[in-house]
């Protein structure tokens, strides 16, 4: 199983969101990051063959990116919200909820730092510690011979926004 890793793209500063009432939850993508995310996301349409489901946190700037980068794979992928991708939810949880897609070549998650970088760490070195810190908009592949597991994971690619739009 491939598990495309990808962090949301600029969203809104935490302090311009509380000037304005608006709460973390619902924090969007600026402008520039919409812009900057949906060239990260021809990338990752690009390098994610074979994807046929795409999960993301239920955070707003992640949805607006997942929704990007479903469009880059032209819709045709499933798609679900959950709560497994929220940034403090545990990796395991996430492991726990792509083994229920397990015949599926390649999965893309579309979450936050610092659970990312822990899913990461947990899935190469067995242990929910950064090893990696995605960019945003930046994106990662793991590749595990069946489910994911800890320290299962091999590292196939881990690109920054920037060289993600250059291969979109």
């Amino acid at each position: 199983m491939d598990i495309v890793v990808v962090r949301h793209g600029v969203a809104m500063d935490r302090e311009e969101a509380a000037a304005n009432a608006v709460s973390d939850q619902d924090r969007p993508l600026t402008s520039k990051g919409r812009r900057r995310m949906k060239g990260a996301a021809r990338g990752v349409a690009r390098l994610a063959s074979g994807a046929e489901l795409l999960l993301s946190s239920t955070l707003v700037r992640a949805v607006q990116t997942a929704k990007l980068v479903r469009r880059a794979l032209d819709d045709d992928i499933g798609y679900r919200e959950t709560a497994s991708l929220l940034p403090d939810a545990e990796p395991s949880e996430l492991a726990r909820e792509l083994s229920e897609s397990l015949s599926l070549p390649a999965v893309v998650v579309v979450g936050h730092e610092p659970h990312l970088g822990r899913f990461v760490g947990w899935s190469l070195a067995g242990q929910a510690r950064d090893l990696v810190e995605l960019d945003k908009g930046g994106a990662c592949l793991l590749r595990f011979e069946g489910g994911p597991t800890a320290g299962g994971a091999q590292l196939v690619w881990l690109l920054s926004s920037k060289l993600l739009r250059r291969v979109g």
